[in-house]
């Protein structure tokens, strides 16, 4: 299993900064946060998704790599169509890692907006809860 210096401790890390980050970009009018519990009650279900690649098999060291990650982009106009909504994609250059979080309610159209990465990629694709919906449902 590839490690690398980020690792999984780097990994986890990045993935709770960027829920924290990501819960910082929905406020109301006047600039108040309304968190997450206020943007994703009666949303569809939040995904993490988690791909990486070898650095020999890094989409930036060739045009045909280049081009299937443009074309993966790309689709995000059809993911939105399906119901998809992007809340955040981020790329750990030198680990060769991306996390792309979305919400949807339908897992399927999520499975199908990331087959382009299917071929080269690897990757999981997490449902989540927001630490509020998490205490709200938790054994006490």
């Amino acid at each position: 299993m590839r490690q690398g210096v980020f690792g999984i401790f780097g990994a986890f890390t990045l993935f709770v900064a960027i829920m924290f980050c990501s819960s910082k970009l929905y406020a109301d009018g006047n600039g108040k946060e309304l968190g997450w519990s206020s943007v994703v009650l009666d949303k569809g279900t939040i995904y993490v998704a988690h791909w990486t690649h070898t650095p020999e098999n890094c989409p930036g060291r060739n045009g045909d790599g280049a081009k299937m990650l443009s074309k993966f982009w790309e689709g995000r106009k059809k993911a939105e169509e399906k119901g998809i909504k992007i809340l955040g994609a981020y790329v750990t250059v030198t680990e060769h890692d991306y996390f792309i979080i979305v919400e949807a309610n339908d897992y399927s159209a999520v499975v199908e907006f990331f087959l382009t990465l299917v071929p080269t990629q690897t990757g999981k694709i997490a449902p989540v809860l927001t630490m509020d919906e998490w205490l709200k449902i938790m054994p006490k």
